[in-house]
């Protein structure tokens, strides 16, 4: 596995044992893992989720909210 998918599977453990009551879906939404297409006004995006298949784990460190 590499580093970066180790620190990521790290935080979201650190997240979720620090707010129990948060679902598993919410911390990857709250920790900017999965995001809305369009970040400044997800409602024009119909709340799509944006496709993430193509950031690399160095991409989703840097933008991850904690």
């Amino acid at each position: 596995m590499k580093r970066e998918t180790k620190i990521i599977l790290a935080i979201l453990e650190h997240y979720l044992e620090k707010n129990p009551t948060i679902r598993f879906g919410q911390a990857l939404a709250n920790l900017n893992i999965n995001m809305f297409a369009n970040v400044e006004s997800p409602e024009k995006a119909l709340y799509n989720l944006k496709d993430i298949h193509n950031d690399t784990d160095e991409e989703i460190l840097k933008r991850i909210n904690i």
